[in-house]
């Protein structure tokens, strides 16, 4: 047997230099071993938040209205999320969890939605949450003389109090998107009550707002011209979902957002939201990191049939659409902060069953020129495609008989008008499209309008092609864009789109329906728009959030509004401990 003196004289007997080369790879084996032991460790290691730190966010302009009533800045929208609590919350992946609600249920006829509250639940001033606040918020959304920007929500629903923690509201006709009513703020009405209509708006209490959130307002510094600009806020430990684990946040206002930019530079401020792609290039690693979620906003051409007749054809309409190079306006405009879209439906609501487009834009480009050419449309001396009337003649009789195509009268351009908004997004955008449009022979003029005369041509519906964007946030908003009953002001069917499959397949997902079968019409409601091409859709833009380095958020960033970004508020975290998986919860 192999005894220890044996491998001591063994290693006695090794020459000097191989000594050396023993040492060196032991030392090589100690470190490999240690290195495997130190991967398997973290592998089996998970980050769990800890209580502790501070957030100080920049945001562009001054909250003066922190009232879930009266907000209607981005500014104020920031405070009250913050600040507020409804009877849900939105989610990770947009959908509604319980906040202050702790069940509710709808009728099997969508018009009757019953919430019932939490336990012990209490305000930032300790007085308690009971359904009459509840009931006492949407009575103040409803009247008129207060005028909330939530009162059409809330058009033709009544709101009871059936007991101490039980609300039920009554719909006049079922409203699928009733939920998003539903994240609302609760006022205090023990506050509030003795406000009259008239002070409402006027109030400090719109300063220093007291609700229910995860955050309550601690102080608030003012300019010396007594304007309000920094909200300091600290965690409210009896919030409905769970104590925040961040114990200060800081909200600092800015005038503009180069002025945000430079002090997220400077280290005034740890991070901010809703960048623009061109400053988000200005930002560094060292500053922040910058995380991006898709906003379900739908940037495209849409068509007027009515306005120019060249629109009516399928065909032509096909040709655009194919020779549109989304990715380069994407690139270009929007310095890659965005995604492709062919269709106004966003992405969480589509199965994938959807074929997508598998050819480049040269192969896209060469398809659309073959489309016109194949329908009579050729390249005139100056580029543009030209076509002309033409007549069938018969000449020749018996054997000699002759049919040709006979041109009458001049040719006809192919042309067609863009109006659009005076951003820099718009303008570049409608300025890409007409290059990409002449490189298939199409001439395009385009036109460009402040928001004011804009929003009077929409409703009048005078453009031949509108470049323009739109919010689709609900199977509500389809309704409303795409519905033929809202081609007309005050509808906003901007491209007078009419189609009675369509028609039904809008009417029935303002049903509740089971997933699966709703999931099916929203297949077909894309088919349908792939079909018809009632409208160019090129890009969804991305929210631009520059963060801390420091923050973990828990989970993805969501946003339809920019406010979202703090509906998961409460779970992030800036300090951390590492345990092993099996020990975390």
């Amino acid at each position: 047997m192999l005894k220890l003196k044996h491998l001591k004289g063994g290693f006695n007997s090794l020459y000097k230099k191989e000594r050396v080369i023993f040492y060196f790879f032991a030392i090589l084996l100690c470190l490999s071993f240690l290195s495997i032991i130190i991967r398997l460790n973290n592998r089996f290691l998970v980050a769990i938040p800890e209580d502790g730190g501070s957030i100080t966010e920049g945001i562009i302009g001054t909250p003066t209205l922190v009232n879930p009533v009266l907000a209607i800045t981005d500014a104020d929208k920031d405070l009250v999320e913050l600040v507020y609590s409804g009877l849900l919350r939105k989610g990770a992946n947009g959908d509604y969890i319980p906040d202050l609600a702790e069940s509710y249920t709808i009728s099997p006829d969508g018009t009757i939605y019953t919430f019932i509250l939490k336990d012990n639940l209490t305000f930032h001033d300790g007085s308690p949450v009971t359904a009459n606040d509840v009931v006492f918020t949407i009575n103040k959304i409803q009247d008129p003389l207060i005028k909330s920007p939530r009162k059409i929500q809330w058009e033709g629903v009544t709101s009871e109090v059936k007991d101490s923690k039980t609300i039920v509201f009554t719909l006049k006709q079922p409203y699928i998107s009733f939920l998003n009513n539903a994240t609302v703020g609760i006022l205090p009405t023990n506050i509030w009550k003795n406000i009259t209509p008239v002070e409402f708006g006027l109030s400090n209490l719109n300063i220093k707002g007291i609700g229910s959130g995860p955050y309550m307002i601690s102080s608030v510094d003012h300019t010396s011209e007594g304007i309000p600009n920094v909200y300091n806020l600290k965690r409210f430990k009896e919030f409905a979902l769970g104590s925040p684990h961040i114990k200060k946040f800081v909200i600092k206002s800015y005038s503009n957002e180069k002025e945000l930019v430079q002090n997220l530079k400077k280290g005034n401020i740890d991070q901010a939201g809703g960048i623009s792609p061109l400053l988000a290039e200005t930002i560094s690693t060292n500053d922040a990191r910058i995380i991006t979620s898709i906003l379900p906003r739908s940037f495209g051409i849409y068509f007027n049939q009515g306005a120019n007749k060249y629109f009516g054809d399928l065909t032509i309409r096909k040709a655009i659409d194919l020779g549109v190079d989304r990715a380069g306006i994407i690139d270009e405009v929007l310095k890659g902060y965005g995604s492709i879209i062919n269709s106004p439906i966003s992405a969480n609501k589509k199965s994938g069953n959807q074929s997508t487009d598998a050819n480049t834009f040269d192969q896209n480009r060469d398809s659309a020129i073959s489309l016109l050419e194949k329908g009579g449309w050729k390249v005139g001396s100056d580029g543009i495609r030209e076509k002309g009337n033409t007549s069938t003649i018969t000449t020749g009789k018996g054997k000699n008989k002759k049919t040709v195509q006979v041109e009458k009268g001049p040719k006809t351009r192919l042309a067609f008008t863009i109006t659009t908004g005076d951003t820099p997004e718009l303008t570049e955008t409608a300025e890409l499209i007409k290059d990409n449009m002449r490189a298939i022979g199409i001439e395009v003029n385009v036109k460009v309008y402040e928001t004011g005369a804009l929003n009077q041509i929409i409703r009048t519906r005078d453009y031949e092609a509108l470049l323009f964007g739109q919010v689709v946030n609900s199977e509500s908003d389809m309704f409303a864009f795409w519905h033929s009953s809202q081609r007309n002001d005050p509808g906003l069917n901007i491209a007078l789109y009419n189609n009675q499959a369509m028609d039904i397949l809008l009417e029935q997902i303002q049903k509740i329906l089971p997933q699966e079968e709703k999931q099916k019409k929203y297949d077909n409601l894309e088919t349908l728009f792939k079909n018809d091409i009632p409208a160019v859709f090129i890009y969804s833009p991305e929210y631009i959030y520059a963060v801390s380095k420091k923050l973990n958020l828990h989970e993805s960033l969501t946003t339809t509004f920019p406010k979202d970004r703090f509906a998961s508020v409460y779970l992030w975290f800036t300090e951390s401990d590492m345990i092993w998986k099996i020990f975390s919860k």
